[in-house]
């Protein structure tokens, strides 16, 4: 690797404590009752990109390289792993510093503040995205075992009921996994993974547990992964653009229930 993670308490970053809990009262018919509940953890990141402010996200205190790699990508900012020479990262894990080899330049289009649902940035404009032609093809069998393993993997989302996740597969099992409380974000952290590991996206499908909208479509696609699987009802935008960029939208319901929305030719029986 040309890059160096590093922390400003000088070891390697390590991920923070995903969930914390506080104090509730809970109103049940044998009456009220004060316990505690776990929930989610929720933090600004601050991206500064060659020394200038790129965005503010607010997103899970977890996996925090993968998911800077990611966003870079899917702005534009970078075009591979070659091209991040430096990384720090604070010790609070609310900060990081990257170095890029070629100049930066942030974009009007992107706001000072990324809400954790994800940015308007480059990842939503379909001009220059290409057409997915890739050829890998699922069996209905492997997308009923691939979602009910994605489904039931997340200890995060079991204590919480609080947190999306994304993940990279082949059609035989989930290779990488990824969580936040921000679906976009936990998107970014898998793309983020596979840049620095050099998975080839293109060769594999994609998982997200949450709504498919229009940017996460096109944050698919500037991957070249050719099939999305989700657990939720896409947007009629979702749709038109996998239809249009050549990427097969499936949604598989907790019943085992396999919708294709478009290109159902990658899907076997």
């Amino acid at each position: 690797m040309l890059y160096l993670v590093k922390s400003r308490a000088g070891k390697l970053s390590t991920n923070k404590e995903q969930t914390t809990s506080v104090p509730i009262t809970s109103f049940t018919p044998q009456g009220r009752k004060s316990i505690q509940e776990v929930i989610c953890r929720e933090l600004p990141l601050v991206i500064k990109v060659n020394s200038q402010e790129a965005a503010t996200i607010l997103c899970s205190p977890s996996d925090i390289e993968d998911l800077v790699f990611g966003f870079l990508y899917s702005e534009g900012f970078i075009e591979s792993v070659e091209d991040i020479i430096d990384i720090d990262i604070d010790s609070a894990a609310t900060a990081v510093s990257v170095k890029i080899a070629k100049p930066f330049e942030p974009k009007a289009c992107l706001k000072p503040l990324i809400a954790s649902g994800g940015s308007k940035g480059r990842s939503s404009q379909k001009k220059g995205t290409e057409v997915v032609s890739g050829k890998l093809s699922v069996s209905t069998g492997q997308i009923n075992i691939l979602m009910s393993t994605f489904l039931s993997a997340s200890t995060v989302y079991s204590a919480t009921r609080g947190i999306h996740s994304a993940a990279i597969a082949s059609p035989e099992k989930i290779l990488i996994r990824r969580d936040d409380i921000g679906r976009h974000n936990a998107l970014d952290k898998v793309f983020g993974s596979c840049l620095r590991n050099q998975i080839q996206t293109q060769n594999h499908l994609v998982i997200i547990s949450g709504r498919i909208s229009s940017e996460m479509l096109l944050k698919v696609a500037a991957h070249r992964s050719p099939i999305l699987l989700t657990k939720a009802v896409p947007t009629d935008l979702g749709i038109t653009l996998a239809h249009d960029l050549g990427i097969t939208l499936v949604r598989c319901s907790h019943n085992l229930n396999i919708t294709a929305y478009c290109h159902d030719w990658r899907i076997t029986d």
